[in-house]
C-alpha cells in the first residue's frame, strides 16, 4: 500500500539516482511504522493490542520513529493523550517517553493560546450581536467536548457566521489587530483567512462550508440546518455555539475526505479523530434517523465506509443499532483500499472515481458526481488564444478523460474482488 501523502512528499523530495535502494528500505520502514501507531491507537478495549505494539515501537530504530512523528505533527500528542487517558503511559520507555511528552506539553500550550484567543473573539462577537458557530477542532474548547482539549493538534481556529453578519465579523477581527490574508467565494459563499498580530493566531471565517479546491459544498452530501441543529455551549463565562453531535461527525467527515481528498486515509491522526468522535457520541445520536437523511443525498454509503475503515484500523467498537448497516458496507472499503493503495500520479483520480460510487445511487447520478468532481483539475478554457491553445486544452482534456476512466474500472474491479471474496 501507499504511504500517507507527506511521506510520500518527503521522500520524492530525497530522492536521487543513487539511493533508491535505501529508499525503498526507508518506504517500508515508514508503512511498516504507519501500521504501527494505528495500533497504538487502538480504540477496542483490548489493551493488549496496545502493549504489543508499543513494545515492537520502542524496539525499532529511534530515529525512524522520529522521522516518522516529525511528517505527522498531530501523531505524537495524539499518541500521548491516548496512552494517558487509558493509563498506559507507564509502558513507555525512554526515549520515546520523553519525544512524546514533550510534543504533548507543546500542544498543550499551544491550545492554551488558541483557547485565550477565542475567548477574546467570542466575547467581542456577542457584545456586538454577532452570531458565531466554532467548528472542527476550535469546539474542542467547549464545556461537552473539553475531554479532547489536550488530545487535538490545532492550526487554526474555524467559524461560521450568518452572511449577512460576514462583513462586521471581518471588521471586527481586524480592528483587533488581524490581518486579511485570504479570500474565497463560491455560489456566493465567502471563507476568509485571518492572521493575528503575534504571528501565530490564524482564523478563518465562514459564512458558508464549501472547498474551492474540489468546487464541492458540505449541503451537497450532507443535508443540514446547520444554525437550528446547532448546540449552545460554553467556553468558561462565554457562551459558544457548536456544531449537532451529528454535524460534527458529516463534517469532519466531508472535510477530511471530500474537500481535502484522501487527508483521512493519509493522516492516521484525522482518521483518530473522526473514530473518536464517533465513539464518543455514540450512544446518544439517532443513528437510524441520520442514516435516513444522509440517503437523500446519497452519502450514507461513505459514512459507513469510513466507520467500517475505522473499525478494522483503528478497533472502532460501533452500537448494535449500526451493525447490521456496517456489515452491507465492510465491501466499500474496498474503494478506500483502491485509494490508499494508489500510486501518486493515480491518486486523485481514484478518489473521484471512488467518492462518485460512494455517494450516489445509480450510474446516471455517478456520473454527473464524477464530472462535478473532474473538472477543477481540467485547465480552464479560454487561458490562451489561437489553435496553439485549444489544442493544449483539448490534450489536456482527453488525459483526464482516459486516465479517469482507468481509475473508474480499477476501483470497479477492488469492489468487485472483495465482494467475491466475502462471497
Amino acid at each position: 500500500p501507499a504511504l500517507p501523502q507527506p511521506i510520500q512528499h518527503s521522500l520524492k523530495g530525497r530522492q536521487s539516482a543513487d539511493d533508491e535502494r535505501v529508499l525503498a528500505s526507508r518506504h517500508e520502514k515508514f508503512l511498516h511504522l504507519s501500521r504501527l501507531f494505528k495500533k497504538c491507537l487502538h480504540l477496542g478495549d483490548d489493551a493488549s493490542v496496545i502493549q504489543r505494539s508499543l513494545e515492537e515501537l520502542q524496539g525499532l530504530d529511534s530515529n525512524d520513529v522520529s522521522d516518522y512523528l516529525n511528517l505527522e505533527a498531530q501523531l505524537a500528542p495524539l499518541l500521548f493523550w491516548h496512552l494517558k487517558r487509558r493509563g498506559l503511559t507507564s509502558l513507555l520507555a525512554e526515549p520515546l517517553a520523553s519525544n512524546l511528552k514533550s510534543r504533548y506539553q507543546i500542544n498543550i500550550a499551544r491550545n492554551f493560546l488558541f483557547e485565550r484567543g477565542l475567548e477574546k473573539i467570542l466575547d467581542r462577537f456577542d457584545r456586538e450581536g454577532i452570531e458565531v458557530i466554532v467548528l472542527k477542532g476550535g469546539s474542542i474548547f467547549a464545556n461537552n467536548l473539553s475531554v479532547f482539549k489536550d488530545a487535538f493538534v490545532l492550526f487554526d481556529l474555524d467559524l461560521l457566521v450568518r452572511p449577512g453578519d460576514l462583513q462586521r465579523a471581518t471588521e471586527l477581527l481586524i480592528s483587533d489587530g488581524y490581518s486579511l490574508t485570504e479570500n474565497q467565494a463560491m455560489d456566493g459563499g465567502v471563507k476568509r483567512g485571518f492572521l493575528g498580530a503575534d504571528n501565530f493566531a490564524r482564523i478563518d471565517l465562514h459564512s458558508a462550508l464549501f472547498w474551492t479546491g474540489v468546487r464541492q459544498s458540505y449541503l451537497d452530501y450532507f443535508p443540514s440546518d446547520l444554525w437550528d441543529s446547532s448546540i449552545l455551549d460554553s467556553l468558561g463565562r462565554y457562551p459558544m455555539r457548536i456544531l449537532s453531535m451529528e454535524d460534527q461527525i458529516c463534517y469532519r467527515l466531508a472535510h477530511d475526505a471530500i474537500g481535502h481528498r484522501t487527508l483521512l486515509l493519509s493522516n492516521i491522526g484525522r482518521l483518530y479523530y473522526l473514530c473518536v468522535l464517533v465513539q464518543f457520541h455514540q450512544l446518544r445520536i439517532d443513528w437510524a434517523s441520520l442514516l435516513q437523511k444522509l440517503k437523500q443525498k446519497g452519502s450514507d454509503r461513505l459514512l459507513g465506509a469510513y466507520l467500517c475503515y475505522g473499525k478494522r484500523e483503528l478497533g472502532l467498537s460501533l452500537p448494535p443499532e449500526l451493525d447490521q448497516f456496517c456489515h452491507s458496507a465492510i465491501d466499500d472499503v474496498a474503494y478506500l483500499d483502491a485509494i490508499k493503495g494508489s500510486s501518486y500520479r493515480m491518486l486523485d483520480y481514484r478518489h473521484r472515481a471512488s467518492m462518485a460510487a460512494l455517494t450516489t445511487r445509480n450510474l446516471q447520478e455517478r456520473l454527473k458526481r464524477l464530472y462535478q468532481l473532474a473538472v477543477p483539475n481540467i485547465v480552464p478554457f479560454g487561458e490562451g488564444k489561437g489553435a496553439v491553445a485549444l489544442f493544449k486544452d483539448c490534450k489536456v482534456v482527453f488525459k483526464v478523460f482516459c486516465l479517469q476512466l482507468v481509475a473508474v474500472l480499477f476501483v470497479s474491479v477492488c469492489r468487485l474482488r472483495q465482494s467475491r471474496w466475502k462471497g
